[in-house]
C-alpha cells in the first residue's frame, strides 16, 4: 500500500513537498461544546516536517458528510488523517463510515483485540472485548471493528489504540487529545519518512513586529511577496491588537502588526527577515 503511494508522490514531487488534509468528526465540535485542539497539533507537526496543509474539514457524525469528506481530500492530498468517532457508542461511526467510502466491509481485527485484552488487563480491568459477550464487551469489541482492508499499525506501545490506513492516504486517528498527539508523533515523521526519504524539507518561519498600521504598509508587502514568491516563501500580515487599557499600563509596548515569512529556503526567509526589518523599522521576534 505504502509502495504505490511512495511511487506517486515520486513522479509528483517536482516541489519538494507533500501536501496534508485533517478530516474533524463530532457534533461536540461543531455545537461548541469541545474545544477542537487536534487541528492546531496536526497542523503544527505538519509544518515542522515540512507537509504542506491545504484543508481541514470539520464534520458531523454523519456518515454521508464523513464519507464524502474523505473522499474528497483523499482525490487531491498525499495524506489525509481523521480525528475523532472510533470509541464504543451509537455515534462513533468514523471506522464504518471510511469502509464506505472506499468500498469495503467492517470485520473485527484480531490483532486489535487480543492487543485490547492484553493491555486492558495488565491494568485490572475485569471486562474484555468480546463480539459475543455481554452488551458492554460487545461495546468494547466495537472499537476493533475496523475497515476489512484497511493496514493497521500501532505507533505507541503503551496503547491499543492502532492507526488505520485505507485507500493508500487516510489515516484514521482517535479524537482524545492526549492520544491524538503522542500518536501523530510516533506515526507521522516514519510515514513521511517512508514515503519522501530525504525529499521533503522542513518549514522555517522567522516573525517581524510592525509599528504601523497595516494599510501603511500594504504596499511594501505587496512588492516584497512578489520579490520572493519565485523562491518559496509566504508572507502573512497579522493585526496584533492591543486593549486600550494594556496600551495605557504598557506604553513601551506598541507593535500594531506582525509579520510572518514562511519558506523551506532559510536563506530567503532570513534576507527577506532582514529586508522588513530594515524598510519597515521592524523588531525580529524569532521564529
Amino acid at each position: 500500500m505504502l509502495t504505490r503511494l511512495c511511487r506517486r508522490f515520486s513522479a509528483r514531487s517536482s516541489s519538494n513537498s507533500l501536501t496534508g488534509a485533517l478530516c474533524v468528526i463530532g457534533d461536540e465540535i461543531l455545537s461548541g461544546k469541545t474545544l477542537d485542539l487536534n487541528s492546531f497539533y496536526f497542523a503544527k507537526r505538519c509544518f515542522e516536517l515540512g507537509i504542506q496543509v491545504e484543508k481541514i474539514d470539520i464534520v458531523p457524525d454523519r456518515y454521508s458528510s464523513i464519507s464524502s469528506s474523505l473522499q474528497r481530500l483523499s482525490q487531491s492530498h498525499d495524506l489525509v488523517f481523521t480525528s475523532g468517532g472510533i470509541g464504543p457508542t451509537h455515534d462513533d461511526i468514523t471506522y464504518d463510515a471510511v469502509a464506505q467510502a472506499f468500498g469495503g466491509g467492517l470485520a473485527y481485527h484480531e490483532g486489535t483485540l487480543a492487543r485490547m485484552r492484553h493491555i486492558m488487563q495488565s491494568r485490572g480491568s475485569a471486562t474484555m472485548p468480546d463480539p459475543r459477550g455481554t452488551a458492554e464487551q460487545v461495546a468494547l469489541a466495537r472499537m476493533a471493528l475496523l475497515p476489512a482492508n484497511a493496514e493497521v499499525v500501532f505507533p505507541c506501545e503503551e496503547y491499543w489504540v492502532p492507526v488505520v490506513s485505507v485507500n493508500d492516504r487516510v489515516h484514521v486517528f482517535p479524537g482524545i487529545p492526549k492520544l491524538f498527539e503522542d500518536l501523530v508523533d510516533a506515526y507521522l515523521p516514519t510515514l513521511v519518512a517512508r514515503l519522501s526519504g530525504e525529499s521533503v524539507l522542513a518549514f522555517t518561519r522567522a516573525l517581524v513586529a510592525i509599528r504601523q498600521r497595516e494599510s501603511a504598509i500594504a504596499m511594501t508587502l505587496d512588492q516584497l511577496q512578489e520579490k520572493y514568491e519565485p523562491m518559496g516563501i509566504k508572507i502573512g500580515s497579522y493585526p496584533n491588537w492591543v486593549p486600550k487599557k494594556q496600551e495605557q499600563e504598557t506604553p513601551d509596548w506598541k507593535p500594531t502588526v506582525v509579520i510572518s515569512v514562511v519558506g523551506k529556503d532559510r536563506e530567503a526567509v532570513d534576507k527577506c527577515r532582514r529586508e522588513l526589518c530594515l524598510l519597515l523599522d521592524g523588531v525580529d521576534l524569532g521564529v
